[in-house]
């Protein structure tokens, strides 16, 4: 049986995405999201328990979705782990992350109205669809579904 490695997650941006280019010349985009889950507590209540999430989208789609990828963004995202490793000062480090394999823009992010009227009310969705049939969004075509070419140099 061969290995599976696949994930899948909801939710809200953060913080506005953190772009760099490589020496190489690859655009590289990172951002993290908040899922909410919610559980019902020892009492029988319903509380909410918050998890963050760290991304990484690389190529040309990361620099079109960059300007798009803004704090309180409502994505829905496929992706895959992996495992960033590094030494310093002798300790061993590594931590997980997840590389986007597709990305969708839910809604718009919340404006400051909306986020003190409620958290709950329903916004308006701006699906990544709408947004490239409009003409608001552009792709190059032939390399949307680019593999990233990693090097050593940008772990």
């Amino acid at each position: 049986m061969s290995d599976f490695n696949k994930t899948f997650v909801m939710g809200r941006l953060v913080r506005n995405v953190e772009t760099k280019t490589t020496r190489e010349g690859l655009f590289i985009a990172h951002f993290s999201v908040a899922n909410n889950q919610a559980k019902k507590n020892q009492d029988g209540s319903w509380g909410e328990t918050v998890h963050y999430f760290d991304f990484s989208l690389y190529g040309k789609r990361a620099e079109a979705l960059a300007p798009y990828l803004l704090q309180g963004q409502l994505v829905a995202i496929e992706g895959h782990l992996i495992q960033r490793r590094w030494e310093k000062d002798d300790k061993k480090f590594s931590r997980l992350e997840v590389a986007i394999d597709d990305i969708k823009l839910i809604s718009r992010p919340l404006s400051k109205n909306e986020e003190s009227e409620s958290t709950h009310n329903e916004i308006e969705t701006k699906p990544l669809e709408t947004q490239m049939y409009s003409g608001e969004l552009e792709f190059p075509a032939n390399e949307m579904n680019s593999e990233p070419k990693f090097t050593e140099e940008i772990f």
